[in-house]
């Protein structure tokens, strides 16, 4: 019966490198990732199985941290997006999070009679489980969540590497004695504080991000009612000014100079034009992020063109909207800075359809060709870490994904074009 045992080893070290790949980030193209994971993974798999056999299956738990766990850190530090405290805290949580399955597997074997039958079942059904509960659910968040913090990750992966070494002093490997019903409550502890730590960080990080988002928002209102506010000032003071202006052309007519006078009541009408408040929606925390990122587009020089059609409730998130159109503003506009001053434009359309679809299309002048990696973002974005352009496509991806949608970029004629498509979710059918 120990093959029993032995398949249900190899099947959860094949599973300890999936759950660590649906979290991760990587630097190069996931091609490239795979096969260096698939090969690193199945070298440390050949070397582990032939420790096993040789010394033993006891002695894998007691040297699998110099057979297994350092050389995978190594393989995935040097394959990660992300070289700082979310490379070790994902490690660190994939591995300890499979030890557990381990050890309630093993538990759950002890229980029926310690014949291997119910350890293999039950791994071969709760690691699959475990990966769809990881997908459907934690993969999104968690990947949207490391992208945009980037504090505090080592004071996480610290609390993650504490209960790595608790799990390697109190685990209790296949085929040794169980320990005393003291031992049995230093384990029970364990496992029971660990899953209730990761909840509490999640909640901790999603926290986090939900006011990094807010306070980015507030952000961009308040530079739209900075801007109003000074409009008004100005406006204030010109219409202080306007008894002057009218004595002013009052004289200049006096003197019959007609060219003159209409020269200076179009330089005033323009100088009065630019106290507008131009609203693009009724939506107002979509029409600041517009209003700040036209005044950065005229800081920068650059033309901009939008043609905006979208309600003042849209059947999504103002957030959502808004980190679309404020990336993809920021990275179109970042992108025009280094093309020579006749060159630098930029085309925005936001449409809401009749069957609730939200477009959004922007374009601007690209002259060199982008060239793309295989998940459909510029490849520029995988090459850098510290990209604010890929961290800014990346978010675009993970709300468009969040709300079912479609995101396609692409290069043509000397312009880059940005389409992202969001369907509203569908309703349940009344019968």
């Amino acid at each position: 019966m120990t093959i029993l045992r032995d398949i249900s080893y190899l099947w959860s070290i094949m599973h300890v490198i999936a759950m660590s790949l649906l979290l991760f980030e990587p630097r190069y193209s996931w091609r490239t990732t795979l096969w260096t994971t698939f090969a690193g993974a199945g070298s440390l798999l050949i070397i582990n199985v032939m420790a096993m056999f040789w010394l033993g299956h006891g002695i894998i738990m007691g040297i699998s941290f110099f057979t297994c766990s350092i050389p995978t850190l190594i393989l995935f530090f040097l394959l990660s997006k992300y070289r700082d405290g979310r490379c070790l805290f994902l490690f660190c949580l994939s591995d300890t999070s499979c030890f557990w399955l381990l050890q309630i597997t093993n538990f759950m074997d002890r229980l029926t009679g310690d014949t291997y039958i119910v350890l293999l079942i039950g791994r071969l059904i709760v690691f699959p489980l475990a990966e769809f509960l990881l997908w459907r659910y934690i993969r999104r968040p968690y990947l949207e969540i490391q992208n945009q913090l980037t504090k505090g990750w080592w004071w996480f992966a610290a609390i993650g590497s504490v209960y790595y070494i608790l799990f390697m002093f109190t685990s209790v490997p296949v085929d040794t004695p169980m320990p005393d019903w003291v031992g049995l409550t230093r384990i029970v502890l364990v496992m029971l504080l660990m899953p209730l730590t990761y909840i509490t960080i999640f909640n901790t990080l999603w926290k986090q991000m939900q006011i990094y988002n807010n306070k980015r928002q507030l952000e961009l209102q308040q530079l739209d009612y900075n801007s109003i506010c000074q409009k008004m000032e100005i406006g204030r003071l010109y219409r202080h000014d306007m008894r002057h202006h009218l004595l002013v052309l009052n004289g200049i007519l006096q003197q019959g100079d007609i060219t003159q006078a209409r020269l200076y009541v179009n330089k005033l009408d323009d100088q009065l034009a630019s106290l507008n408040q131009k609203v693009w929606c009724a939506n107002a925390a979509i029409n600041a992020v517009l209003t700040a990122y036209t005044q950065m587009a005229a800081d920068s020089h650059c033309q901009l063109q939008t043609e905006v059609s979208i309600p003042e409730r849209p059947p999504y998130s103002d957030i959502s909207i808004c980190v679309i159109i404020g990336n993809a503003l920021e990275n179109a506009i970042k992108a025009c800075q280094d093309i020579p001053l006749p060159q630098r434009w930029i085309n925005l359309q936001i449409k809401l359809t009749e069957n609730q679809r939200l477009l959004i299309v922007i374009e601007n002048s690209c002259p060199q060709p982008v060239e793309f990696a295989a998940d459909g973002l510029p490849r520029n974005s995988h090459t850098s870490s510290e990209s604010e352009h890929g961290l800014g496509l990346r978010s675009i991806k993970m709300v468009v994904e969040q709300n079912s949608g479609l995101l396609n970029c692409k290069w043509q004629e000397q312009k880059f074009i940005l389409q992202v498509a969001l369907f509203p979710p569908l309703k349940p059918n009344k019968n």
